[in-house]
């Protein structure tokens, strides 16, 4: 059985720019909690996923060529 979850009490003597202020403040304390990765590490971490797309796009443009060839020899055309 799922548990439902009680939707944040708003205070009503609140107005708009008070919730905006006390938000844009609790971002700001979330963000100092968050570790940041080395700019070394963000290097690494960019290449291996640059170097993951590159082989990822020569393997599609591999599969396109062998399925067209398949199409092409299956219908015999040219």
């Amino acid at each position: 059985m799922a548990k439902s979850v009680a939707a944040p009490v708003q205070k009503s003597n609140e107005n708009a720019f008070t919730r905006l202020w006390t938000y844009l403040q609790e971002v700001k304390s979330e963000l100092a909690k968050v570790t940041w990765p080395s700019r070394e590490d963000l290097k690494a971490h960019t290449t291996v996923v640059l170097i993951f797309l590159a082989l990822l796009a020569a393997l599609v443009g591999a599969m396109d060529v062998a399925f067209q060839r398949l199409v092409l020899a299956l219908f015999n055309i040219t």
